[in-house]
């Protein structure tokens, strides 16, 4: 009877140990958020061990760990993707060609960043390496440096704003670093309940809980240690453009410039392998310890129990004392320029952000951005502006030519510096503008032109009463991606034009020109045979008049 009454059967431990599962699923969404956001590092790399104190709210630690390890193409397809994750790491997408059918699925960008790493020299400051994305999330931490920046319209002069620190910042991060150091070291009372368990001679469910919580210590102090637990990582810099950007066939709106915001530490390699690894250690701690507790004496499951509940406490406590990341500690001073007022450092970086600009309305446009993968990425060759093509008497005589065609910069180039320096010209004004430059004799000569992508025409309907007549579609459709050529009008003396068009979309290296007049151009035109919405050489002209206006403006990007 003693026995009967000191030590419960194996069926009432089980029952009992078994009801910690239907106490967990009650206790899932108790702590989850703060679980959530400590974890994401919100509260710095104190935060990540914190976090994981406690089993209650691991789930929400699981789904967070694996929606900020997944890659920001990948989120959404997998359903991961949430408004905690967006604030902590945010959303973007490289511009290149591996993740262009991941765009559709995402929304629409709100901004534009280059990533870029500087380094110093007897020259000066130079760029040694940039990257270019479009922007579907800020995360908070970036979102706050651009919130406090004052609005520019589309139709303003070009303004911009330079992001630096005040001169006490490095006085606050070495307290929030003493502060991170006092959070990460607290969680050692963790030991506490290991030697417990222990000493209850619960030896695997001791391993289970100090195994997960070992490993987010050692992963908050590693993170700690390389200093990239909160604030500004000193390994790069991002430009950045937000706001209601343009596409070829929309209007851009009101935006804001900023150049030198610091890089989210969070995008770093080591809380990447943190949350990895991480969420593999939460799951099989959790998937462990419901197994094993089951098995567990009733004394052993009530303080296993109370060790949950008491770190759900701490942690809550923790999460509202400790400093947070997503404030503006150091109070950046932010200063204005105009494009005179920029270094030449700095006007490099904002033709990166042009460039960046001209790369997104690629794989957004209508065409497809398939079509512009021979236009120029750079203006280095944009020098000998002329505008038109000097034919000799044996040229107009031949009625061809021989050119080589070294680039051309297109028009999403020039609508994009269009946008940025506040011109009024929009994506469909310069919708068929290019730049064509060409190798004459070992230099080169830069020619606005026109260009219009050709398409075959769809099916006529066999109806009589339909008739016959030349179809040309508005600007702004799509294509169907085969039989597509560029046909390129060239303005010459004398209202001669060069007409020349790529092979299978190849525009670029040696071409061969046929030398029109006027007349020629509204004949070939007129006939609908090139399925575009231009058809007459007044047409041409007033896209040749844009294709300079829009040269201009990247010119004075030069200077």
């Amino acid at each position: 009877m003693a026995n009967s009454t000191t030590n419960p059967p194996l069926s009432s431990s089980s029952s009992l140990g078994g009801g910690l599962i239907e106490v967990a699923a009650l206790t899932a969404l108790i702590g989850s958020t703060t679980a959530e956001a400590l974890v994401l590092g919100n509260k710095g790399a104190a935060g990540l061990v914190w976090g994981t104190m406690s089993v209650f709210g691991s789930l929400s630690v699981i789904r967070a760990c694996i929606a900020a390890t997944t890659p920001d193409w990948l989120r959404e397809t997998l359903g991961v993707r949430s408004k905690e994750t967006d604030t902590a790491v945010g959303l973007s997408l490289r511009l290149d060609d591996r993740v262009f059918k991941f765009r559709s699925r995402v929304g629409g960008a709100v901004g534009i960043a280059c990533k870029v790493i500087t380094e110093e020299s007897p020259s000066g400051t130079k760029i040694s390496m940039v990257s270019h994305s479009d922007i579907y999330a800020f995360d908070q931490y970036t979102l706050d440096k651009i919130e406090v920046l004052p609005e520019t319209w589309q139709t303003d002069f070009f303004h911009t704003y330079i992001l630096s620190q005040d001169a006490y910042f490095k006085e606050r991060n070495a307290k929030i670093a003493w502060s991170d150091w006092i959070g990460i070291l607290a969680s050692l009372f963790k030991i506490v309940e290991v030697t417990v368990l222990w000493r209850n001679k619960a030896l695997v469910l001791c391993l289970i809980s100090g195994s997960c919580w070992l490993f987010f210590f050692v992963a908050a102090i590693t993170i700690q240690i390389f200093g990239l637990s909160r604030e500004f990582a000193e390994n790069g810099e991002i430009d950045i453009i937000a706001g209601q950007l343009p596409t070829p066939i929309k209007f851009g709106g009101k935006h804001k410039i900023l150049l030198g915001a610091p890089q989210n530490v969070r995008h770093s390699i080591y809380w990447r392998t943190a949350w990895g690894l991480g969420s593999v250690a939460c799951t099989a701690t959790v998937i462990a310890s419901y197994m094993t507790v089951g098995n567990q004496s009733g004394r052993v499951f009530v303080t296993w129990t109370g060790f949950q509940i008491f770190w759900l406490g701490l942690r809550s406590v923790f999460y509202h004392f400790a400093a947070g990341t997503e404030n503006i500690f150091h109070h950046p001073v932010l200063h204005g320029r105009s494009w005179k007022g920029l270094s030449s450092s700095m006007k490099a970086r904002i033709r990166h952000l042009v460039f960046a600009l001209s790369k997104y309305q690629m794989h957004v446009h209508p065409r497809g951005h398939y079509c512009y993968l021979e236009d120029e990425r750079s203006m280095e060759n944009l020098h000998d502006i002329v505008s038109e093509y000097p034919l000799s008497p044996t040229e107009i005589g031949d009625g061809s030519v021989d050119l080589s065609v070294k680039a051309v910069i297109g028009d999403t180039m020039l609508s994009s510096a269009a946008w940025i320096l506040g011109s009024k010209m929009t994506g469909l004004d310069l919708y068929d503008s290019c730049i064509v430059i060409l190798d004459i004799k070992g230099s080169s000569i830069a020619l606005p032109s026109a260009r219009v992508l050709t398409d075959l025409p769809p099916p006529r309907s066999p109806d009589v009463e339909v008739g016959t007549e030349p179809q040309f579609p508005p600007r702004g459709g799509s294509n169907r991606g085969q039989d597509t050529a560029w046909w390129y009008w060239i303005p010459c003396k004398d209202g001669l034009w060069l007409q020349v068009h790529s092979q299978d979309m190849v525009t670029l290296g040696p071409r061969r020109a046929s030398v029109v007049s006027d007349e020629q151009v509204t004949k070939k035109l007129k006939s609908g045979d090139l399925f575009i919405s231009i058809s007459e050489v007044s047409h041409v002209k007033q896209i040749v008049h844009h294709s300079a206006a829009g040269c201009e403006l990247l010119k004075s990007l030069l200077h």
